[in-house]
Parts: C-alpha cells; structure tokens; sequence
C-alpha cells in the first residue's frame, strides 16, 4: 500500500511537470529549456523521442529500494538480451536493408537505456562491457546471437522470423522478472519494455503474415502469441502494474 500510495503521488508530481513542459516546445519545437522539456516529444531541440527524458525522470523519482538476488540477476540478464536484440536488428538491417530493423533497433537502444537508468541508480555493475555490435559477457546470449544472425541471413522470410523471436523470448522473459520483483522501479521499467516487445511483436507478424506465414510461438504459447498480435498498438508510459497513465508520451 504505501509504495502504490507513493507511486500516486510521483504520478500527480509528474503530470503538473509535464503540463508546465509544454509551454516549452511540445514535441521539441520550442526553446525546450532542460527542466522543462524533459517530457516533451523531442524533435529537433527537445529530448528525443520522449522515451530517456521521461523514464529517467520517473524512475529517479520512484523510491531507492534493496535488491533481492533474483532483481540483479533480471536487470543483468534485461541490459544484454535487450543489446542482443539491437544488434541482431542492426546486422540483419545491413544485411536486408529492411527498415523495420533499423526502427525497432533504435527502440531497443531506449530499452537499453532504461535498464542502465536502473544499473546506474542502484550502483550496479553493467555487464554491457564492450558495446560493440555482437559482443556479449553472456556466452549464452553471444552464441545466441550467432544462432540468429545465421539464420535471419538465410532469406527474408527468416530474418522476420527471427525478430519474432527475439520479441517472443523478451516477453517471456520479462514476463518471469516481473514476478520476481517488488520494487516499484523495477517493475515499471519492466512493464514498459514489455508494452513496447508487444508492439515489435505485432510488427515483425504483421510482416510475416504478407507473404502467408504465421508466427506461432519458441517461448510463448500460440495462444499468447494471438491474444498479443490481435490486440491494437499500445503508446504512453505504463505503471508498475502494466496500467498506462500518461498516453500522449513517445514511449
């Protein structure tokens, strides 16, 4: 009760800053002075893309709370499987010059972020060592990504499928951290990045399905895989419940 309290209260802080922002350049049209545009949509002078401004701001202002094993180990494994997913995005975009590669990787690249907002906060140490495309302190994810890139290199249709799968395993995986952790933080960055693995999952079916394949499901089931696919594209950040609460957001 008194972490849901606190997050009311930081959510009603952060939506008087927001309308204060916007006489600033919504969508990062205006002056954008620092305080005021740190929500703003950011085109040009503002924050861009309206995703670190925000969630920065928001995890900053959500409590300082003690880490289980389980919530180190999640935000660890979270930071390299959200990079095997840019950098595979980034290799197959060379190698297709398929747009949607390009844009989703930009998108993880936040995701990535968002987990470092939450390394930094609680002094942990980032196991992104080397950001260089392709290189992992996982063995488990470094060969994964060797997996993939392999088999999204063999045709178009496979490269598709491959940023399903990828999406499939973050959703699973997200899924799993999200009921082991407690802390408000934590558990709103997740559900964030779980909203936005969602959408890329809706997009990478939705190519597929142009030329007559169906994505099934590697980690969820097809059941899961329909219920998300079928359902509309989701935007605005979302609470530590997996509620949205402020929609107009570039999240």
């Amino acid at each position: 009760m008194i972490k849901k309290a606190f997050f009311v209260t930081t959510l009603i802080g952060l939506l008087v800053v927001q309308a204060m922002a916007q006489g600033y350049g919504d969508r990062g049209q205006g002056m954008g002075r620092k305080g005021q545009r740190e929500y703003a949509r950011g085109r040009g002078a503002g924050s861009g893309g309206g995703f670190n401004g925000g969630m920065n701001a928001l995890v900053a202002s959500l409590p300082h709370e003690e880490l289980s094993e389980a919530e180190m180990k999640g935000l660890f494994q979270m930071r390299e499987e959200e990079k095997l997913a840019r950098d595979v995005y980034l290799t197959l975009y060379q190698d297709w010059d398929h747009q949607i590669f390009k844009n989703i990787a930009r998108s993880e690249q936040r995701h990535m972020n968002a987990v470092k907002t939450l390394l930094d906060k609680y002094n942990l140490m980032d196991p992104v060592i080397d950001d260089t495309v392709g290189i992992f302190s996982d063995p488990k994810i470094q060969n994964l990504y060797y997996e993939l890139v392999q088999k999204g290199r063999i045709s178009h249709v496979h490269s598709l499928q491959v940023g399903a799968l990828i999406e499939d395993l973050d959703i699973f995986d997200l899924k799993e951290f999200i009921q082991t952790t407690d802390n408000v933080d934590i558990k709103t960055v997740y559900q964030n990045l779980l909203k936005g693995s969602r959408n890329h999952l809706r997009s990478f079916v939705s190519r597929l399905s142009a030329y007559g394949e169906v994505y099934e499901g590697t980690y969820l089931t097809a059941d899961e895989i329909d219920e998300i696919v079928n359902s509309p594209m989701e935007r605005g950040l979302y609470d530590q419940e997996g509620n949205p609460f402020y929609p107009n957001t570039g999240w």
